[in-house]
């Protein structure tokens, strides 16, 4: 503890230093570096920032946790966390301040927050403990869906026979139980409404997680050759990192499916409004928009979406009314597509949605709700 104390005596803000080594140590001193995590495992550029944790004063663990998520430049390595590091720092400074000073360093591609990523979420408001919405069969097809969410209870009478081994990423292991219900609820629409396996992957024990989490429950998708991925999620913010992941599976030929949020805006919700992304927002039952749906020119579709009944944990059920609800159709309505040809590209899935999807193209919001499947 000592040594953290003498080797931070030597910081001060008057002498920042030019060079980039040495810039990098005194900002991982001055921000208070306390740890660090490479997130696609050990790497032999980890070194490069833990060195600099013994410069950290004592007395920053005091000062407020904070995480920034940095991605150092490397043209050989082409994996969306290659190089990626979490670290995790004790300091009143501003996040996004902090942000700048890395990104600034010429070996540094980028440099952001960890960015709090949220289930597209307005919650459950009715529980129905007697229905069944799920066939109870094995899935028939071999197409399987990640549900990339806050977990799914596997042993749930309605999923259990549709459930593929999955991974928790908040803890680094297999066990995906879901004490939130939102991932749940989400599955059970997918089950519902077609035949695929769902891969259940855990980025968050709530209502919101991490980015860097999210990152790699994504990855752990696409390595694991998956065929949809499902994000009920999203942020108002764009992230390289999530534009990183997303452009992975997509470079992978993977569909990424997600919901458009539910704030009633116009303003970009990522990833949905990421081009590659397919952006799905809700219908109230009459066929107009739900109130608290997102719209705009970047939706590419819109589903009924209001009282869906769906699974919940502890062989419950229970209706949900959102985005969330909205992007697991489409999903579903994919599934569907490849079962008749399952290595079919992107492109000609986008193809086969538009045979089966009419523009809005009146009304209030036309042209801003994208398609009607």
């Amino acid at each position: 503890m000592i040594l953290f104390v003498f080797s931070s005596c030597n910081r001060t803000a008057d002498n920042r230093p030019d060079n980039g080594k040495e810039k990098l140590s005194w900002l991982n001193s001055e921000y208070g570096l306390m740890g660090i995590e490479a997130l696609n495992g050990p790497n032999n550029l980890t070194s490069r920032f833990a060195s600099n944790t013994i410069k950290t004063n004592i007395f920053d663990i005091f000062k407020a946790k904070k995480e920034l998520v940095i991605k150092v430049k490397n043209d050989v390595n082409s994996s969306p966390l290659g190089d990626v590091f979490l670290l995790k720092l004790r300091t009143n400074a501003e996040i996004q301040d902090i942000a700048s000073q890395y990104d600034s360093l010429d070996f540094v591609e980028y440099a952001e927050p960890n960015f709090q990523v949220e289930l597209s979420d307005d919650g459950v408001n009715k529980y129905n403990d007697e229905a069944s919405t799920v066939d109870q069969v094995h899935a028939n097809s071999d197409i399987v869906v990640a549900v990339i969410d806050s977990g799914v209870d596997v042993n749930h009478k309605d999923l259990k026979n549709r459930i593929v081994a999955g991974y928790d990423a908040v803890s680094d292991d297999k066990d995906v139980s879901d004490d939130y219900g939102h991932g749940t609820h989400v599955a059970g629409i997918i089950a519902s409404n077609s035949s695929a396996k769902i891969m259940p992957i855990k980025f968050t024990d709530g209502k919101t997680g991490k980015m860097s989490d999210l990152a790699k429950a994504i990855k752990f998708a696409v390595d694991n050759d998956v065929d949809v991925i499902n994000l009920s999620l999203g942020l108002k913010k764009k992230s390289a990192l999530l534009m990183d992941s997303v452009d992975y599976a997509f470079k992978n030929d993977i569909s990424v499916v997600s919901a458009a949020g539910n704030y009633n805006t116009s303003k970009k919700y990522y990833p949905a409004a990421y081009g590659k992304v397919i952006a799905v927002t809700g219908l109230a039952n009459d066929g107009t928009k739900l109130p608290q749906s997102n719209f705009g020119t970047w939706v590419d579709y819109a589903v009924k979406a209001q009282d869906i009944l769906s699974t919940m944990p502890g062989n419950k059920y229970g209706y949900a009314t959102g985005t969330s609800q909205a992007a697991p159709f489409v999903t579903a309505k994919i599934v569907r597509i490849l079962e008749k040809t399952k290595d079919l590209s992107i492109r000609s899935i986008l193809i086969e949605l538009g045979k089966i999807s009419t523009s809005i193209n009146t009304g209030k919001f036309a042209l801003l709700l994208g398609r009607e499947l």
